[in-house]
C-alpha cells in the first residue's frame, strides 16, 4: 500500500540541469541538498536509507529526487520541490506502481508554527485523497542519532478506502528525525511504520 507521507512514485529522470548546489540553511527543516543522507532504524528490523539525488521533471516542473533503499534494494523514489516556504510532493514510485499527486501535495509549510494547519485534497494516482496536516507541538526528542529540538507534525487522511494517521518530528538543519504512522488498509488490516534517525550526513 503506498504510504501518503514518506513514500514515492516512479519518475523518469530527464536531462534537466541541476540547480546550484547549496549548503542547507540552519533552519531548513527539509534539506534538499544533493548528497544528503538519512539512515533510519525501523520496526521491520532493517535500516531505511534515504538519499537526496538528482533532478527529475514532472509536467515540465523540475523537482529534487529522494531515493529510499532497504537491504540494498530501491524501495521508493519521491520527487519534491520547494516553492517559498512550502515543500510539495509531486510523484512517488514503488515496486508495485507509480503514484502521481494531483495537484502536488504540500507536505510541509515552513517555518513551522505550532497550531498552524492545512488541508490537501486531490488524487493519488486515480484514487481520491484528502490529508489534513498540523504543526502540533514543539518537543525535545531523543533518537539513536542524538537529541533534537523538534516540531511535531500530525496528519490524518485517506487515499481511496485506506486511512492513515502519522506523527512526524522535524529538526532544523536535519529534517525528519522520527516517524510513527498507522495505516488502515481497505481489508481492515492495520500497518504500522516506525522509524528513528540513526545517522545523518548533510549534503554539500
Amino acid at each position: 500500500m503506498p504510504r501518503i507521507l514518506f513514500s514515492l512514485c516512479l519518475l523518469v529522470l530527464l536531462g534537466v540541469p541541476a540547480p546550484a548546489v547549496r549548503a542547507a540553511p540552519p533552519a531548513d527543516y527539509f534539506p534538499l541538498v544533493p548528497g544528503t543522507v538519512w539512515i533510519y532504524r525501523t520496526n521491520i528490523g532493517q535500516d531505511l536509507i534515504m538519499t537526496v539525488g538528482g533532478v527529475g521533471q514532472v509536467g515540465g516542473v523540475a523537482c529534487r529526487v529522494l531515493e529510499g533503499i532497504i537491504n540494498g534494494m530501491l524501495t521508493q523514489r519521491e520527487c519534491y520541490r520547494r516553492d517559498g516556504g512550502t515543500v510539495y510532493a509531486y510523484v512517488r514510485a514503488y515496486p508495485q506502481g507509480n503514484v502521481v499527486l494531483t495537484p502536488p501535495q504540500p507536505m510541509l509549510v515552513l517555518p513551522p508554527k505550532v497550531g498552524h494547519g492545512w488541508v490537501w485534497e486531490g488524487k493519488a494516482g486515480e484514487a481520491p485523497a484528502r490529508v489534513a496536516l498540523q504543526w502540533a507541538r514543539a518537543e525535545q526528542v531523543t533518537v539513536p542519532a542524538g537529541t533534537y529540538a523538534t516540531v511535531q507534525l500530525y496528519l490524518e487522511g485517506s487515499v481511496g478506502q485506506e486511512r492513515v494517521q502519522s506523527w512526524r518530528w522535524f529538526a532544523p538543519g536535519v529534517g525528519m528525525v522520527k516517524e510513527d504512522s498507522v495505516a488502515q488498509a481497505s481489508d481492515g488490516r492495520a500497518i504500522r511504520v516506525y522509524a528513528e534517525l540513526r545517522e545523518f550526513r548533510p549534503g554539500r
